[in-house]
This record gives structure tokens, sequence and C-alpha cells, in this order.
């Protein structure tokens, strides 16, 4: 890949140990001949990333999903040094950034492209999310119903505190909470997996690229909370139905060239 020679740097002020490291990233960037632009603002500044050779968060995987809508419009790598708890995404080692840093100024990095979810509610714009949309119950302690149809084609019915559609990266989430499977990132896929659903038979089902998901409520005393990477989908009460997609967009990560999404796992989830 080529050499960097313009980069981003935002840190997320409120983990500990994170605002210095940035810092710390930006006098090693400028050692090496490198622009530098670094912000601490939340949400991001605007344009932030317009022009930048690649852009590096410290923070975790929420601070990191904060740049999705620019990462895709400007088609900048992001890449995450980890200060989260469990953080998927965010793959630098705070502790190591003098030694992995030379060579990824270098040029020596991969740069890998994460499918995202396209969601959108009745008559509004499509809309991105990285990890997952999930749909809930709006009455705390109560069943939601929601019908899910493919292409027109009915699905199920579900009675469930909710129902979460994740990307492959996202499996490794709320997904995986909820029971649903781990997917390889690489994977086009859409997976489904209720939440808590009163039939015992339900289970996850992993949708191919191509498919239309429409998700539909059934009589519920309240209106559907929906999230989007963990924050409100929509700024108002959506309008049902729902559909959710593969989107035909990625988001650019910008990785080490002995990244290995396995190894993460096997750490992350303690594997080994």
């Amino acid at each position: 890949m080529k050499p960097l020679q313009n980069i981003a740097i935002l840190s997320n002020a409120s983990q500990k140990g994170a605002e210095e490291a940035g810092l710390q990233l930006k006098q090693l960037a400028e050692d090496h001949g490198i622009q530098v632009k670094i912000s601490e603002e939340f949400p991001v500044p605007c344009q932030f990333l317009e022009g930048m050779d690649a852009c590096f968060v410290m923070g975790g995987d929420g601070t990191l999903l904060s740049l999705l809508e620019q990462g895709v419009r400007y088609e900048v790598p992001v890449a995450g040094v980890r200060y989260g708890k469990l953080g998927f995404l965010a793959t630098f080692s705070p502790e190591d950034l003098e030694k992995q840093m030379p060579q990824i100024f270098n040029g020596h990095y991969k740069v890998g492209t994460r499918s995202l979810l396209s969601y959108k509610e009745k008559g509004g714009d499509n809309k991105l999310a990285l990890n997952d949309l999930v749909v809930k119950s709006g009455s705390n302690g109560r069943l939601a119903r929601f019908s899910v149809f493919a292409d027109d084609e009915p699905v199920a019915d579900y009675a469930c505190d909710g129902i979460v559609f994740s990307t492959p990266t996202g499996s490794t989430a709320y997904n995986l909470a909820a029971g649903g499977p781990v997917a390889h990132p690489n994977a086009r896929v859409v997976l489904m997996t209720p939440i808590s659903a009163h039939t015992l038979t339900s289970r996850s089902v992993v949708f191919p690229s191509g498919v239309t998901l429409r998700v539909e409520s059934g009589n519920n005393p309240d209106s559907p909370l929906v999230s989007a990477d963990g924050q409100p989908a929509f700024s108002s009460t959506p309008n049902f139905p729902l559909e959710v997609s593969a989107s035909e967009l990625t988001f650019p990560l910008l990785e080490e060239l002995n990244h290995s999404h396995f190894r993460v796992l096997r750490n992350k989830l303690k594997w080994d």
C-alpha cells in the first residue's frame, strides 16, 4: 500500500490513556514527516476525514463506529487502537505504537472492507449500520410481536423481546449474546436472531446479499424501539414497516499485514 502522508487521529478523552496515546501517535507521525489532524470532539467534526490517507481511533469500537459515515463517504481506512473493554474492531495495541506505527506509516498495511446494513423506515431514506439494527419491545417486561418477510415471502411471526439484524462484523456483538452464529467478516450475509423468543424453535436465519427483509410491527401496546450500532436509529418514532438489507457500500478498515480475524476471535472469546 502507499505510504501515509496525511492522517487523522480521533481520541476518546473519556477512555483513560487514550488522549495521551493520541498525542504520542501525533508526535510519531510528525517525526516521519506526516501531516496530522487530531480531535477529541464528539460527534466528529464535519469533513474530518476529507483528504486523509487514514484515520487512527484511540478508544473502543463505539468510538470507531462514530466515523462510519465519513469513512464510507471519503473512502478513508480507519484503524482502531484498543481502549475499550471488548473491542473486535480496534485491534492495534496502545503499548506497541512505537514498534507498530513506523511500518504502517511506510505502507506496510492492508485495507479490509466490512459489509454494512442498509435500513430505512417507511417513506424514509436509507441509513447505514456496521454492526446491527435491533428492533425491541417498547414495553418493559412485555413481549413484542413482529412479522418478517424476505422479498415479500413470509419468513416467520415472532413473539419475543426483539430481533437483531446483524452484519458479519456485528455477529460477535448483540447477535452473539442473543445466541446467534459467528460469521466470517468477508461473508456477504445478513443474520437475523430473535431475542428471548416465546417459541423454542425460533432460531437465527442467515440471508444472502440481494434479499430485502421487511419487518412489520404487530399489535404492540407501545411503539417498538429501534437502534443501529447501539444508538437510536431514527430521530423520532419509526414508521413501520422497516426494510433491512446488505448494502452495496463497504467500510474500510486499516489492518496490519499479519492481522488474523480468528486470532482476534480466539483472544476475545477465550477459545484458546
